[in-house]
């Protein structure tokens, strides 16, 4: 007998029940860090590069990610991207070699990253333009929600039974993944591109070749989409400088403890969840900008927040605006993007989008801990401030709206009576 499930039924089982299991599944590795180090006798800070490994695994796939998904489809990509996170985490209970533990973590943070972009993209594809930020948002809070969750799980059972039992119990949970992926079906509205928002689709591609994928970006739309990638740039970089700064600011130069740290990061990411509804009918009802511009000013508000104060109460305040900015910013841009990319190239551009974010997330460490070493975390704080006030002010005055708008015909473009 065949079960036939509403929109919101099939959005559920496909995607938002996909990214609990994949996201607490993910969770639950990270705690095995210091059991792997004694397994192998290896020095912890040595095995937390298995972290390290994950992330470079996950970059290096973003450009294969998104011709995956443009040339073989979205319910491909779902089914892939697991299976290799399920051969990574293979590799590393059952090698002998420390080395190819990093290669095996560098194989799931590949495989999460191919399932992650056909998963975002399958939910794009599967509902109403005016409703893109809402899903958006929630899916990647849902993520989110299995992340925080899995750790605790991982770690109890890494002290019960040993690294390998959590690795072989994230391996069932990316199976179930990939048996969802492949129950997947294009929805009617996906297959005939009528969720696409209302703006002018970009012009033919060229003659003698295959155009390319930001050919297919609507008219008018791609300066837009360059200042989108810079607030993405910002975003990134706002979120790794903050979690490598904000230890440093905190313990070493005030003098607090450690779970006072905790206590920060736990008021941002408690504002942060609270926002994601908010922010997703913020984005879908009053316009992309409107979750935007405001994400990217109190995150320069919080920067300048941090960087001077010293009493609990400041940065404490500090620490509500941060979680304020990140809930607002969740997804939006994401959906800033899909709203003006035609859907034959959405995993290029995205995959693209993505790795120009992850630039900004590298980066936040790098420069911050080198201002910090030179000065102090403070200082790091003030100036990447002015950044993000950038970022604002580039969204509200140089790019255009995207929600439901037509895009007015580009300049000096020549029109013809049959266009």
């Amino acid at each position: 007998m065949t079960i036939r499930l509403s929109p919101l039924g099939r959005i559920i089982v496909s995607i938002y029940l996909p990214s609990v299991l994949m996201g607490f599944g993910m969770g639950m590795l990270l705690p095995t860090l210091p059991i792997v180090a004694r397994s192998f006798g290896v020095a912890p800070e040595v095995a937390a590069q298995g972290v390290t490994a994950y992330l470079i695994g996950r970059v290096a796939c973003l450009f294969p990610a998104g011709y995956i998904v443009d040339r073989y489809g979205r319910r491909f990509a779902m089914v892939l991207g697991p299976s290799i996170v399920v051969l990574g985490l293979a590799c590393t209970v059952l090698t002998p070699w420390f080395s190819l533990v990093l290669v095996g973590q560098a194989l799931v943070g590949s495989g999460e990253g191919i399932w992650s972009l056909g998963r975002e993209i399958a939910a794009v594809e599967s509902i109403r333009a005016e409703q893109r930020g809402r899903v958006i948002a929630a899916f990647f809070g849902v993520s989110a929600g299995g992340a925080t969750v899995g750790p605790v799980l991982g770690g109890r059972l890494a002290d019960l039974f040993g690294y390998g039992v959590v690795f072989m119990a994230a391996g069932l949970f990316a199976v179930a993944v990939g048996a969802i992926g492949w129950t997947y079906r294009p929805s009617p509205r996906s297959a005939g591109h009528s969720a696409r928002p209302r703006v002018a689709e970009s012009s033919e591609p060229p003659r003698g070749g295959r155009r390319s994928p930001f050919s297919t970006i609507a008219p008018g739309y791609l300066r837009t989409f360059q200042v989108v990638m810079f607030a993405t740039f910002c975003a990134m970089l706002r979120s790794t400088s903050v979690q490598s700064l904000l230890p440093v600011h905190v313990v070493s130069d005030l003098g607090y403890t450690a779970s006072d740290v905790g206590y920060l990061f736990g008021l941002t990411g408690l504002v942060q969840m609270l926002m994601i509804v908010p922010a997703g009918f913020i984005s879908d009802k009053i316009g992309r900008k409107a979750a935007v511009v405001p994400a990217a000013a109190l995150a320069g508000a919080s920067f300048v927040g941090y960087a001077v104060s010293t009493e609990p109460l400041g940065l404490a305040v500090a620490s509500v605006l941060m979680g304020l900015s990140a809930g607002l910013a969740i997804g939006t841009m994401t959906s800033f993007t899909y709203d003006i990319v035609s859907p034959d190239a959405r995993g290029s551009i995205q995959a693209f989008r993505r790795s120009v974010g992850e630039v900004g997330s590298l980066s936040g460490p790098i420069l911050g801990g080198l201002i910090a070493g030179l000065s102090s975390a403070s200082m790091a704080f003030a100036i990447f401030a002015p950044l993000h006030l950038v970022s604002s002010l580039l969204v509200a005055f140089v790019a255009r709206e995207t929600l439901n708008r037509r895009p007015s015909p580009e300049p000096r473009a020549v029109r013809t009576s049959g266009a």
